[in-house]
């Protein structure tokens, strides 16, 4: 009996939708392995504009410190005192 419904219309109906359902659930499996792939590298790409806009900032402080000190040692008591009076 067993064997009559394997090899039956029943049985092949069976099949295909078991072949049908593994396919879906294939599918499913790898779009949501792509889906993270991606959010991942989104995140890596955020890190790496996070990093350059650092080194952005950190290159103009160290400009203006550098500045800063040139008028210190030069005694530019003017330019000083212009610079701090722009500070916002």
């Amino acid at each position: 009996m067993l064997l009559s419904l394997i090899l039956g219309p029943l049985g092949k109906i069976m099949g295909v939708l078991g072949a049908i359902g593994g396919f879906y659930l294939w599918g499913k499996y790898y779009k949501n392995k792509a889906d993270k792939a991606e959010a991942r590298a989104d995140g890596y790409q955020a890190q790496v504009e996070i990093a350059q806009g650092r080194q952005e900032v950190q290159y103009e402080v160290d400009k203006i410190v550098e500045q800063t000190h040139e008028r210190v040692e030069a005694g530019d008591s003017a330019g000083l005192s212009d610079d701090f009076n722009s500070l916002k």
